[in-house]
């Protein structure tokens, strides 16, 4: 879906919302790759050094890294935080119950529509949309069923609010849009992203 959302990006901004969504994938990669969650833990902690404490001695050479000391705009390090915060809490073998999603996708989501939208006046529904659709992709992607559920549950619960309506911010406002007809209705979506999901896409972005 990122692929399909940077189209809507305005061209000044689109490198630095690809970028956001790329280190998004790459904190995923680190914990879906599973297996010991101290390895998985050392990984991040390598994210957070490189973006959060700006180590200069790290990440040379690093595609990602390097874009994002040439763009990053002021202030993100602690919206970055916030979204390796979010993918620690997955990486942790702890159970996960409504408490720990709601503070999954404040960290995560709210982190990362915040990262994208860096210098917006619209946080609360930047933020809000950013927790819902983290919700409804995580629900999408676990293989526990009864999580998957309590997670769309979590989001439902937080009610519809106002999307994002800033020009700049369609893709997040698509996003959301895509995620919400799932989450009122219950729906966990199987797999992710569906050829459902695409005409939604579309059907929203003709909407606006």
């Amino acid at each position: 879906m990122p692929r399909l959302l940077l189209a809507y990006a305005p061209p000044d901004l689109r490198a630095w919302h690809q970028l956001c969504w790329l280190l998004d994938q790459r904190l995923a990669a680190v914990v879906k790759r599973g297996g010991d969650p101290t390895i998985a833990a050392i990984r991040l902690a390598w994210w957070d050094a490189v973006l959060v404490e700006q180590d200069a001695g790290k990440g040379g050479g690093e595609p990602l890294v390097e874009q994002w000391r040439a763009i990053a705009p002021e202030g993100s390090g602690a919206r970055a935080e916030r979204l390796i915060d979010g993918w620690r809490m997955l990486a942790s073998p702890d159970p996960m119950g409504a408490d720990e999603l709601a503070a999954y996708a404040a960290a995560r989501g709210g982190g990362l529509f915040s990262l994208i939208a860096a210098g917006s006046e619209q946080d609360e529904a930047v933020e809000r949309a950013g927790r819902q659709w983290a919700l409804w992709d995580l629900a999408g992607h676990v293989r526990d069923r009864a999580l998957a559920g309590l997670a769309l549950e979590v989001a439902r619960a937080q009610g519809p609010g106002a999307a994002p309506s800033d020009a700049a911010l369609k893709p997040l406002r698509l996003a959301q849009a895509v995620a919400r007809p799932d989450i009122v209705a219950g729906n966990v979506p199987v797999g992710g992203f569906s050829l459902r999901h695409y005409g939604r896409l579309l059907l929203a972005s003709i909407r606006g």
